[in-house]
């Protein structure tokens, strides 16, 4: 129950794990609405105390105004920062939410404390269901401005404006609470969901690589991701199809999956592709070729030590160049000339 109600309060009813997965992508979202938000605010308020120069009734919100302004274009300036240092994402955040829910504290308490508060009720609802963070902790910032509100109106207001206004408080305080943890919760699960289905679009699953869609779209980014040299290391397991005649396609399966384990191991996960039924292709960035000679030597032996064979070919470049292709035909021409060999000395129907 304890776990349940933590998970709820901390991860919108996710887990710690799945929550960091998307962490990047609401930090994002918060970052580009932050940054939309403080810009309009400071042009309204910005109009608002413009009028209150041409405007009587304006007038005695000027120093809200002034306020109101100052803290929006600070804010905007917190919102640009914080592309370069996201940590400043959250405080831009809660500086959107306090930007309106203390503007709206000081018209109803420092501006107009005889008439009956509107404009902070309905701030107090909208404002937090723009962004989408940890439910406890928005909550806790309602809570926060909910108080600063009652004990401004306990300052300045009187009678039963004064009752109404707490009441109303605590009971449209309560109902932001309960609304922003069902919203965030429905977001985060949203966030949660779009990363799983983007997860499986780029998972092969049989061996759990980078499968032939992720392969494509990676494609054109390794030009720029070496710094010194990068390799194309391709792989194609021989004796797939009689394997699945002889023993059936569960051995079949088994062998693809270790095979694609010992390419994984040597040249990691995220560079590791399956890009086709018993093709594989791997890339080692910045890696001297005798490493990556090593590396390979070491694949055949793995996978001659449990009874199988793949032709391997790689190939080697120093030069940038934005044609990654040319490496990927040489090293798979190279493979091809390694599956001849082996084929040359070992009969098809004999394997």
């Amino acid at each position: 129950m304890w776990n349940k109600i933590k998970n709820y309060a901390l991860y919108g009813d996710t887990d710690r794990e799945s929550f960091h997965c998307i962490k990047e992508k609401i930090e994002t979202h918060n970052r580009s609405i932050a940054a939309v938000f403080a810009s309009v605010a400071s042009v309204l308020i910005g109009i608002m105390l413009l009028l209150s120069f041409v405007e009587e009734g304006f007038a005695s919100s000027r120093p809200v105004y002034i306020f109101g302004l100052l803290f929006s274009l600070i804010q905007v300036a917190v919102s640009v920062a914080s592309r370069k240092v996201p940590p400043l994402t959250y405080v831009s955040v809660y500086m959107a939410v306090a930007v309106f829910l203390l503007y709206g504290t000081a018209i109803a308490t420092l501006t107009r404390p005889e008439e009956q508060t509107v404009t902070f009720m309905v701030l107090l609802i909208f404002v937090p269901l723009i962004f989408v963070d940890r439910p406890i902790r928005m909550a806790g910032s309602l809570i926060l401005h909910i108080a600063i509100f009652i004990v401004m109106a306990f300052r300045t207001k009187s009678g039963s404006v004064l009752s109404v206004d707490v009441t109303d408080a605590i009971i449209f305080g309560v109902l932001a609470i309960i609304s922003e943890t069902i919203v965030y919760r429905a977001k985060i699960h949203g966030y949660v969901l779009e990363h799983e289905l983007h997860i499986m679009s780029e998972t092969d699953q049989l061996t759990g690589l980078n499968n032939r869609n992720c392969y494509e779209w990676c494609l054109a980014a390794y030009p720029y991701l070496y710094k010194q040299s990068i390799c194309c290391i391709y792989v194609d397991v021989n004796g797939l199809h009689e394997l699945n005649n002889t023993k059936g396609h569960k051995a079949g399966d088994e062998m693809l999956c270790y095979i694609a384990d010992v390419v994984q191991k040597q040249f990691g996960k995220k560079d590791t592709y399956r890009v086709g039924g018993d093709e594989y292709v791997a890339f080692a960035l910045d890696c001297p070729v005798d490493v990556v000679e090593s590396k390979i030597e070491e694949m055949k032996a793995q996978i001659a030590e449990a009874g199988y064979h793949a032709a391997i070919g790689y190939a080697h470049q120093d030069a940038r160049d934005e044609d990654i292709n040319k490496l990927i035909v040489a090293a798979e021409s190279k493979m091809y000339q390694d599956k001849s060999d082996f084929y040359k000395a070992h009969d098809r129907r004999a394997r």
